[in-house]
């Protein structure tokens, strides 16, 4: 689903030749972050009886190395959301989850769709999400030539309550690639 560029980086042989993020690391972040929420204080403290929170998906923020195209960017927040389990979850404690209309047809666009989502309408929670990455490079034989590279991804959520400005949730999850060969192939 997520199929993230695979250009750049540095050759391994045999194995993954780049250290751009790919579709099981996200699977793994997917899966992390969903833990994380369903295990917070945010969704804890609620149950069916709790008012309606409406929590919107507002920004999604690519600060890592890689360009990662925005319909991407949003399907990860959304798989997050969509996750097995969670819309059930999010549901039994009476919260909505929505998107803004233009990120919907952007998502279809691409051939995705999170039927369970609806359009946003007075949002009472905003849900906010950021890739951040690090390179690192080497060389394995102490030479002048890197010859290993690493990058280091933070992937961060977070959840505010609109009215007060509280911050209600937080997750983060990493990710490390690392490959060696020569950083000219």
């Amino acid at each position: 689903m997520l199929l993230l560029s695979v250009a750049g980086g540095c050759a391994s042989t045999p194995g993954p030749r780049t250290t751009r993020l790919a579709d099981a690391d996200l699977t793994q972040a997917v899966l992390t972050i969903r833990d994380q929420l369903a295990g917070s204080a945010f969704l804890t403290s609620r149950d069916a009886g709790s008012p309606e929170a409406r929590l919107v998906v507002r920004r999604v923020e690519n600060l890592s190395t890689d360009r990662i195209p925005e319909a991407e960017q949003w399907s990860l927040v959304s798989r997050v959301l969509a996750a097995e389990g969670m819309q059930d979850l999010l549901r039994s404690k009476n919260i909505t989850v929505q998107l803004p209309p233009e990120k919907v047809r952007l998502l279809e666009r691409g051939g995705l769709t999170f039927g369970e989502f609806q359009q946003e309408s007075w949002p009472t929670h905003l849900l906010e999400a950021q890739i951040a990455s690090a390179t690192r490079a080497g060389s394995l034989t102490g030479g002048r030539d890197a010859d290993i590279r690493k990058e280091y991804y933070l992937l961060s959520f977070a959840v505010e309550e609109v009215q007060s400005r509280a911050l209600v949730w937080q997750g983060t999850t990493e990710v490390a690639r690392e490959v060696w060969g020569s950083v000219l192939d």
